[in-house]
């Protein structure tokens, strides 16, 4: 594949990175103003009403509809579904340092999909990249995840001993993990049909469809989000779509093995946030773990 489009498609994925990690920093402060349920909600609207303006001037569209296509689409928003409300309910309550790190696996399950099961070619320098990007992330969640049991048990000492549990948040981590790395390539599949920029709207809205009877089952509270909150909720929508919308343009030039590890260095980027702004020490391992995926970074763009 020409090198002009790689290297597009890595600067995308990097636009993609700095994009979700400002999404992260944003969806915590609204997740704690709102709740998880309601402060997705309007980002949703918000970050999917961006994308259908700027959709509307840019997107190119190749391909007609058919049923493969709302099969897609049932089953990017199923994934929409559990990654969305699992990152905000972990946001809301966990550190920020420790939940982004672990929800930044999603790079392995999509690169996994990309290379196994939609057989994308990529070229043995770049899978080294890729792999060098994954490891370092790897490193950096699996610190994460260990300091999390050690904060619990820490706890369950201070109360007097008893069973340690792995707090909520961290199997949402896990879940949002999960639910990106299944959404990353059903994006890739409906973006010809709906153009690439469109494909984050079509996401957002399956998201909506399938996520608003249940709100209304268990009688979430809906309503638009107080002045306070208006600008972090605003924000969390605007970054987040306009990370979808950097990695769908990416994922038309380069596999998503490629893509999705750059896109996932979001968790390096949040982590160095919460240690100068929040001030959270990370551990040297996560630092390592950063540093190594920094390199895959060079890797890939050369």
């Amino acid at each position: 594949m020409p090198s002009a489009n790689i290297s597009a498609a890595v600067l995308l994925a990097l636009g993609a990175s700095v994009s979700w990690a400002l999404a992260n920093v944003a969806v915590a402060r609204s997740a704690r103003l709102v709740g998880a349920v309601r402060g997705l909600l309007w980002a949703e609207v918000v970050g999917g009403a961006l994308a259908l303006v700027v959709g509307a001037a840019v997107d190119q569209r190749t391909a007609g509809f058919s049923p493969v296509l709302a099969a897609d689409l049932a089953g990017a928003g199923l994934a929409a579904l559990v990654a969305y409300l699992s990152m905000f309910y972990a946001l809301e309550h966990g550190r920020l340092s420790i939940a982004v790190p672990i929800m930044s696996g999603w790079a392995v399950i999509a690169a996994g999909i990309s290379v196994l099961v939609l057989r994308e070619p990529v070229r043995p320098g770049q899978l080294a990249g890729a792999a060098l990007v994954i490891a370092g992330v790897a490193l950096v969640s699996s610190h994460a995840h260990r300091s999390a049991g050690a904060a619990a048990r820490a706890a369950a000492a201070a109360a007097g001993g008893g069973r340690v549990a792995v707090p909520r948040w961290v199997w949402a981590s896990l879940a949002t993990a999960v639910g990106f790395g299944l959404l990353m390539p059903f994006i890739g599949r409906i973006a010809p049909t709906t153009g690439s920029v469109s494909s984050v709207a079509a996401v957002f809205g399956a998201d909506l469809a399938l996520g608003l009877p249940l709100a209304a089952w268990f009688r979430v509270d809906l309503r638009p989000p107080p002045r306070a909150a208006v600008l972090p909720v605003a924000l969390a929508g605007l970054f987040e779509s306009a990370g979808f919308v950097c990695i769908a343009l990416a994922s038309a030039r380069a596999p998503l093995a490629v893509v999705s590890p750059l896109a996932s260095l979001a968790s390096a980027l949040t982590v160095l946030y919460a240690w100068l702004v929040l001030h959270e020490r990370p551990h040297r391992v996560a630092l390592a773990g950063a540093a190594l995926a920094s390199g895959g970074v060079i890797v890939l763009a050369l």
